[in-house]
């Protein structure tokens, strides 16, 4: 596939589909899009083995993990910033990476189980890395929104409420470690978003109406998230950007609540540790957007600060999933956030 390949309207609506329910059955996509369902369902199959399109899959919500969240900016000595995001591919605490401009070479978002393990984390495992000058890091204190609610909007409100009525029904929130077979559906969800209940159950050894019980109660409370994701440059939003801001202290929980309902919102958390306190993540049609964008906030909202902007120049890695230089996945490095000494 040629960076140049543009998805078609109805992979578009496809990949919409599968944002609002990632195991939604091929035939109520295929009656909800007015096709066969053996005609999406080999779309699917197409855009995913050309990495154009992929489930991701990590535990919980990130707001809802017991794990503490930061963004690290780290700043590389000259023509290291490769070497640099080549060592941390592999790293399971490091969620996603991109080189970016600005003050920073690569932005991280990293997951640790506690400060105590961010702090050796920034000070011995990242500061050893050859080529690592130094870093900024802001620790996340809220999550308003996150990629697995971003949208497409290539779907009427029909066919999305037709698609959402799909989904598993919500279970009250539940914490604390998977069981054995739990973990086992995770890890073969990681594989496979999409595999069928019989599937999961012959690889778990279990039954597939057990199978199908257990994954509809991991969803539906919160333990695991699944999401449609699929390459930048063919999404028909291929610029991406971090805005750094700051906000009355008093006004951050309404702002930051009102930024994250943009459609060009991916991300929208609130940051401390420097003098931002808000660090929204957009998705653009176009790098002319951006001022735009700067132009509306200040419009919207009173007293909004923007401290710095970063273009992303390309994604390395996005919430555990490795990308080739055309945004395509490739392998996935699972999000498992544990204690050092729970790690064999």
């Amino acid at each position: 596939m040629q960076e140049s390949f543009n998805l078609e309207e109805l992979e578009l609506q496809l990949v919409n589909a599968l944002q609002l329910n990632p195991r939604v059955p091929w035939n109520l996509v295929g009656s909800v899009l007015g096709v066969d369902p053996v005609t999406v369902a080999r779309r699917w199959e197409r855009l995913a083995a050309a990495g154009l399109v992929w489930i991701s899959v990590y535990p919980g919500t990130p707001w809802d993990w017991d794990v503490v969240g930061a963004n690290i900016y780290v700043r590389c000595a000259a023509g290291q910033a490769s070497a640099v995001a080549d060592t941390l591919r592999g790293d399971y605490r490091v969620a996603t990476i991109e080189h970016i401009t600005g003050d920073g070479d690569l932005s991280l978002t990293v997951f640790t189980p506690n400060l105590a393990d961010l702090s050796s984390y920034v000070l011995t495992s990242l500061g050893a890395i050859p080529g690592v000058r130094d870093c900024r890091t802001h620790v996340m204190t809220a999550v308003y929104t996150e990629g697995s609610r971003w949208r497409l909007r290539a779907l009427t409100a029909a066919q999305r409420a037709r698609i959402t009525a799909s989904r598993p029904e919500v279970l009250p929130k539940a914490g604390g470690k998977l069981d054995a077979a739990d973990q086992k559906l995770y890890a073969a969800l990681e594989l496979d978003g999409r595999a069928s209940f019989s599937e999961l159950g012959e690889r778990v050894g279990i039954s597939a109406s057990t199978a199908r019980r257990r994954v509809n109660a991991l969803l539906g409370a919160g333990r695991i998230v699944m999401r449609c994701e699929v390459a930048q440059p063919v999404s028909g939003w291929p610029i991406s950007a971090s805005l750094w801001c700051r906000v009355r202290p008093a006004d951050l929980d309404g702002v930051a609540t009102q930024l994250a309902r943009l459609p060009e919102t991916r991300s929208c958390s609130s940051v401390t540790g420097g003098r931002a306190n808000l660090l929204l993540s957009v998705w653009l049609r176009s790098a002319a957007d951006i001022h735009r964008l700067e132009a509306a906030l200040a419009e919207q909202v009173d007293d909004l600060q923007i401290i710095d902007i970063a273009l992303s120049l390309r994604h390395v890695k996005r919430m555990g999933r490795l990308l080739d230089d055309h945004g395509r996945a490739g392998g996935v490095v699972p999000l498992i956030v544990q204690e050092e000494g729970d790690r064999g």
